[in-house]
């Protein structure tokens, strides 16, 4: 009698085969939501710098700036006499500040967090930032001016 271990040719070809056709139905159910993730996480960079901003401002008790730049897709702190405070951040590739609602100023506009936390969202012309992926999906960022906080819609 003899004693078979291992797996035959065969076998190991119908199973690469599965595995082949599983990844063809699962990459495009994938691709959206992957997609989505990039605008989260673009959503999450933004709020994460004014934030930052915002609690700067509290702590020096003085004013600080959320720099946002349009053409570089980057967001910066600067204080009062334009200093960079922190490390810029950038959006994620495909991710870029959208047209919102208001005045948007091409290249840079500002939001400033005064000491007792507020926002003045009077130079960016809007008390919203939109950010968009390459397909026109948005996701807008609204920014209450008396709190200074951000949410997302």
């Amino acid at each position: 009698m003899m004693k078979r271990s291992g797996f035959t040719l065969v076998e190991m070809l119908v199973v690469i085969a599965i595995i082949i056709l599983v990844s063809v139905v699962a990459v495009p159910a994938i691709t959206p939501f992957l997609k989505g993730q990039r605008l989260n996480k673009g959503a999450r960079i933004v709020q994460a710098q004014a934030l930052a901003a915002r609690v700067m401002a509290i702590n020096s008790r003085e004013t600080r700036r959320l720099v946002l730049d349009s053409i570089n897709y980057k967001l910066s702190i600067i204080g009062t006499d334009t200093t960079i405070l922190a490390k810029a951040e950038f959006l994620p590739d495909t991710i870029e500040f959208g047209i919102s609602t208001g005045s948007w100023t091409v290249g840079t506009s500002t939001v400033s967090f005064d000491p007792n936390g507020s926002a003045d969202t009077s130079t960016l012309g809007t008390d919203t930032v939109t950010i968009q992926d390459k397909q026109g999906n948005k996701k807008n960022l609204k920014i209450i001016s008396y709190t200074g906080q951000i949410f997302s819609d």
